[in-house]
C-alpha cells in the first residue's frame, strides 16, 4: 500500500492519472449497481410503467385521463 501511495504522489501527473483511473472504476461500479437494481425493479413491476406508453415516453395528461 505504501508503494502505491508513493507512486501516486511522486508527481502531479501521476496523481491526476490515478484520480482518473479511480473515477473510471468507481463510475463503472456505480453503473453496474444501478443496472442491477433497475433489473430487479423491472422484473418485479414490468415495463413500461402505467404512466408511460409502449415506447417508455411519458403520456400527456389528456391521454392519462382517457386510459383510466
Amino acid at each position: 500500500m505504501m508503494t502505491f501511495l508513493e507512486f501516486t504522489f511522486t508527481s502531479f501527473w501521476h496523481f491526476i492519472g490515478m484520480l482518473i483511473m479511480i473515477s473510471l472504476v468507481s463510475n463503472f461500479l456505480a453503473k453496474v449497481w444501478n443496472r442491477f437494481w433497475r433489473h430487479l425493479n423491472i422484473r418485479k413491476h414490468g415495463y413500461p410503467p402505467s404512466h408511460c406508453d409502449a415506447d417508455g415516453d411519458f403520456l400527456k395528461s389528456n391521454e392519462l385521463e382517457s386510459n383510466d
